[in-house]
């Protein structure tokens, strides 16, 4: 059984999700997307280039990502694309695939899952420093509660060697002769 190939429109912003994060590029035509390749070659940093979409998606699914009012389309946007071919200026939070595609189509570049992640860190440094301040809270409560047992023990201790005055202490009761 043959694969059916799927056919992308001409400047379509392609996605392909990938643990952790998702790479995108730009449809060219002819089986060709243009995308900052990045890291994507084993942690070696490469240009924008031009690749084959098998390439591009490592057999994974490609999403086509939509927009409502894109400044650009079709071939302007691959034109775009081209004029930045072989730029090597690859930074992951401020120049990275997801805005070299968003700068092509809309003219601002804009990556929402940098944000996204951004969010997600704010939001662990937030719940750690909740948890430092509930471990110091819950520390010095420990520190209170052994600190007055001490105190306690200590307190019984003193009172057990002092004698007890005379009119505290029992009277024998008198026995009486017949």
């Amino acid at each position: 059984m043959q694969q059916q190939k799927t056919r992308f429109p001409l400047g379509a912003h392609l996605i392909v999700k990938h643990f952790g994060y998702s790479h995108h590029g730009i449809y060219a035509g002819r089986g060709r997307v243009i995308h900052y390749s990045g890291f994507a070659h084993l942690f070696k940093k490469r240009p924008i280039e031009i690749t084959s979409l098998e390439k591009f998606s490592f057999g994974k699914t490609i999403i086509i990502q939509q927009y409502h009012s894109p400044k650009f389309r079709g071939r302007k946007v691959v034109r775009r694309m081209r004029s930045r071919m072989h730029e090597n200026q690859y930074h992951l939070i401020i120049n990275n695939c997801e805005h070299l595609c968003t700068w092509a189509i809309t003219g601002v570049e804009s990556s929402p899952q940098v944000i996204q992640m951004m969010n997600r860190l704010t939001t662990i440094g937030y719940v750690s420093s909740i948890m430092s301040f509930m471990n110091s809270l819950f520390l010095t409560l420990t520190t209170t509660c052994f600190a007055l047992v001490l105190y306690i023990k200590k307190k019984l201790r003193d009172k057990a060697k002092t004698p007890l005055p005379p009119s505290l202490l029992l009277k024998e009761p008198e026995q009486k002769n017949p």
